[in-house]
């Protein structure tokens, strides 16, 4: 019963919620110019086992790097629409009802809650499945300690957890990686409303892997390869 209801529920509420918001509302971003995707061939068609990652700088980016698979989850939605790894408090909302079977919630302080959710991702990315992770734990502009890297142009980003780097290296997945500018133009700190005329480049880098075990040693590396890989993906011109 309970998997009638989860298909129901998604082919009623999520899939015609793709089709909406994916091609009619992100198509016209685009068209109007105020997204722009740079690199957009490096998307993988059939992409089976991928994690984006990406710097998050607002609320925006996990509805904009959806939108990036829309071709993709048209036709073969249970496969191709990607999942995401939002913070339990900020998104386990009643208007983010229709998205929820999409979201892999940590919940951030609660290490037990957050082992859960990690071994959820581990499982969905071995099954062949898109998984979109934020490795600086929150929004850039929260950081509340002294500690950043920064690119060779300024971009900063807050020091990368391990969680993303574990999950590469424990299901020796492909890795995405992302770099969005300008989303917080889009919902500055503290908005609750988009302000969707504002421009916003997303720019794709090429896939890689991680090699090895998933251990502390490899782990540490990993981070400062995916840390070095987004910087380096911001100053892109």
């Amino acid at each position: 019963m309970k998997k009638f209801k989860n298909a129901l529920f998604f082919w009623l509420l999520l899939y015609p919620g793709i089709i909406i918001l994916g091609w009619l509302f992100f198509g016209l971003l685009r068209l109007f110019g105020v997204v722009r995707i740079h690199n957009e061939q490096l998307i993988p068609k059939f992409p089976r086992g991928l994690l984006l990652i990406s710097n998050h700088p607002s609320y925006w980016e996990p509805f904009v790097l959806n939108c990036l698979f829309i071709r993709q989850a048209t036709f073969n939605p249970i496969r191709f629409f990607p999942y995401n790894a939002p913070d339990l408090k900020n998104f386990n909302k009643w208007y983010w009802t229709t998205f929820k079977d999409r979201f892999v919630f940590f919940p951030r302080g609660n290490q037990r809650g957050c082992a859960i959710a990690h071994a959820r991702a581990s499982r969905l990315l071995k099954r062949g499945r898109i998984v979109i992770i934020f490795p600086e734990g929150g929004r850039t502009g929260t950081n509340k300690s002294d500690q950043w890297f920064v690119s060779e142009k300024g971009y900063r980003l807050r020091p990368l957890k391990s969680g993303a780097t574990r999950l590469a290296l424990q299901t020796n997945c492909d890795v995405l990686p992302v770099w969005v500018k300008g989303a917080e133009r889009v919902m500055p700190l503290g908005s609750r409303l988009p302000k969707f005329w504002r421009r916003v480049d997303i720019r794709i880098g090429p896939i890689f892997r991680l090699e090895g075990e998933d251990n502390k040693g490899n782990s540490i590396k990993g981070t400062a390869k995916f840390t070095k890989i987004l910087l380096d993906l911001a100053d892109e011109d």
